[in-house]
């Protein structure tokens, strides 16, 4: 399955101006591929919304709860609002549509 993780923070709690996020970002960073490999999550990626205080994190996994772990034991949720979504391809998503009767 494919999941999309939403993480947003305060501008007091961005790396780019918290001095304590930032050193536990970096190390997020360096752990975070061990980390996800441990709980059988892979990361196809992961990108930064610029100054909007957004990350965005495409991964696959057999289940929500590998990649609700790897968001506590990288400490993403101690810094972030966060929410997990698991995602249907686009053509996953015609064949449920095409499945259901229009409404209109």
């Amino acid at each position: 399955m494919q999941f999309v993780v939403i993480a947003e923070h305060a501008p007091e709690l961005c790396p780019m101006s918290n001095a304590k996020v930032r050193d536990m970002a970096k190390q997020m960073a360096m752990e975070m591929p061990n980390l996800a490999e441990k709980l059988g999550v892979n990361i196809i990626t992961t990108n930064v919304f610029g100054p909007d205080h957004v990350i965005h994190t495409v991964a696959e996994a057999d289940n929500i709860e590998a990649v609700r772990e790897l968001v506590v034991q990288s400490r993403l949720a101690q810094w972030n609002k966060t929410q997990i979504h698991a995602t249907w391809s686009m053509d996953e998503a015609m064949s449920k549509a095409d499945q259901l009767p229009a409404v209109f």
